[in-house]
């Protein structure tokens, strides 16, 4: 064997030494990449799902209501409470009656040229029926669903049904088993959206078509998908290549940093909601609180809501958890006091008798810090704080000493202070009786259950004798009917709040409500 060929022969090697254990780490790392990216899409798919099931429930429950009513032939009682359970159920967007067959009457008044009721597309195990793709007079022409039951359909916007906030660019949607698309977020080529809706009674589904990656997840009768871009894909192989490969050079290093950079520009949510926080991308809304006795407006609970920038609007349920865990709900509940300040504090100044109700996190109530910035802003806006009240969760108060110190500073400045959605927590009788707490706050778990057989329903009564007997004012919340408003005044509850009385306002929206609802005859 000549020199020449020991020389080439040792440079393949090397070569292939060198270029097969980085071949083999690209494509593990493209692997890799894939199958997070099904995950991720399977993960969406889920929460799509669950998303329209919710919507659709939420209409289930306006239909029931208003067969339980047993209210008929289009009278104006009925047509004014089609029309308040439209304004109730965020899922809906109208409520037609159905005589012989025809569309009578809607929450905004009777039919002129009644139309058919037609064929359900899609009929549900529990009787309902699902017509997609209607388009009609009362939705401006637009495309809508419309959920139907007996004489009774509720129309429901497609996009309601799959709006679900994502972390990076895919395409939602919704079908039934047998592949009829009853909403997606945006368009998909023919081909393949009756491919990934089709995917049969199995439980899940993946795969890639092109530049495409897909996966759906499917219930008993429905099935959602997600579908993204594979260059997402291909970018987590790329940073996962650097992770990879040994670093020994600053250059190397630098390149691995650029990398990340690159990988990365899309936010955590943490990292959003920080720079949420630091915009001040936040507002307030107020659930007006009545008085049982008087039915008068006495106060509102401030409610903190997240606006982005791009219109979305962040659900509470979604940001308060991740606020607490990374320690962001501090300066947001400095946020809802500047707003609460920012938006009533004249009007506050010529209502003496009028108090808005503030929730304080655990951290909060452990520390104290937020009364310093409380007085200080009530001090320049010449609020009394009287007329700031308190609400803590029972979780507030686990560190007794630390929340009893909090409540007794702030009632000597003059604060109320409330247990906020009790017996859902923490806390026991023999805690209550050694803080000095001003308000019981009942959960509307509670209030759900009045009047029903369900276990809960035997421990408001419970609930309510002991805050009487702890000499604490009851404040009811989520009253809904007629019946919980009935039992909670015979059983000498103080306050309620809820969508019998107005959902959550803006602070305009609240003064209107307070000067009609307190207007004298």
């Amino acid at each position: 064997m000549s020199r020449r060929t020991i020389i080439a022969i040792a440079s393949i090697l090397a070569v292939l030494a060198a270029v097969l254990p980085l071949a083999g780490i690209a494509v593990y790392a493209r692997h890799s990449a894939s199958e997070y990216e099904k995950r991720h899409l399977e993960e969406y798919a889920g929460w799509t799902l669950k998303r329209t099931e919710r919507s659709l429930n939420f209409a289930r429950g306006a239909i029931r209501q208003l067969e339980r009513e047993g209210l008929s032939g289009c009278s104006p009682a009925q047509i004014a409470r089609m029309r308040q359970l439209t304004l109730e159920t965020r899922s809906v967007e109208e409520i037609g009656y159905f005589i012989d067959g025809r569309l009578a009457c809607t929450g905004w008044g009777k039919v002129r040229q009644p139309a058919a009721a037609g064929t359900p597309d899609l009929r549900f195990e529990d009787g309902y029926g699902l017509h997609l793709r209607m388009r009609t007079k009362l939705s401006g022409g637009l495309t809508m669903n419309a959920l139907s039951h007996g004489s009774y359909n509720a129309l429901m916007h497609p996009d309601s049904m799959i709006d679900v906030l994502t972390d990076t660019a895919m395409t939602l949607g919704i079908a039934s088993l047998d592949g009829r698309v009853i909403a997606v977020s945006g368009p998909v080529a023919p081909g393949l959206l009756k491919r990934v809706a089709s995917g049969g009674a199995a439980a899940s589904a993946s795969g890639r078509e092109g530049r495409l990656m897909y996966a759906s997840v499917a219930n008993d009768h429905l099935r959602a998908f997600a579908i993204s871009d594979y260059s997402l894909a291909e970018k987590r192989a790329d940073g996962a290549l650097w992770y990879l490969v040994p670093l020994g050079l600053a250059t190397s290093a630098l390149l691995v940093g650029l990398v990340l950079l690159a990988s990365r520009q899309r936010l955590s949510p943490q990292n959003e909601l920080a720079i949420a926080v630091r915009k001040r991308e936040f507002v307030t809304r107020y659930q007006p609180i009545i008085e049982l006795a008087t039915g008068l407006c006495v106060g509102a609970e401030a409610l903190i809501r997240w606006e982005r920038p791009d219109g979305a609007s962040i659900s509470p349920e979604m940001f308060i958890p991740l606020a607490e865990d990374t320690g962001l709900i501090e300066p947001l509940t400095d946020i809802v006091i500047e707003r609460v300040v920012a938006d009533l504090a004249h009007w506050l100044g010529e209502n003496d008798g009028i108090h808005i109700a503030i929730n304080i996190s655990s951290a909060d109530m452990q520390s104290g810090r937020f009364l310093a910035v409380l007085a200080k802003a009530l001090a320049e806006a010449g609020v009394s704080p009287s007329q700031i009240w308190l609400e803590a969760t029972e979780r507030g108060f686990m560190n007794a000493a630390a929340a009893r110190a909090t409540i007794e500073r702030a009632r000597q400045a003059g604060h109320i202070v409330a247990i906020d959605d009790f017996g859902t927590g923490y806390s026991s009788l023999s805690l209550l009786e050694t803080l000095p707490l001003d308000t019981l706050k009942i959960d509307k778990s509670f209030v759900d259950a009045i009047g029903t057989q369900a276990a809960t329903s035997v421990v408001i009564p419970h609930i309510i004798e002991m805050g009487h007997g702890l000499n604490f004012k009851i404040v009811a919340e989520g009253v809904e009917t007629e019946a919980q408003e009935t039992y909670l005044r015979e059983a000498g509850v103080e306050f309620v709040q809820g969508w019998r009385y107005s959902k959550a306002l803006t602070a305009q929206e609240f003064r209107v409500f307070h000067e009609r609802t307190n207007r004298p005859g």
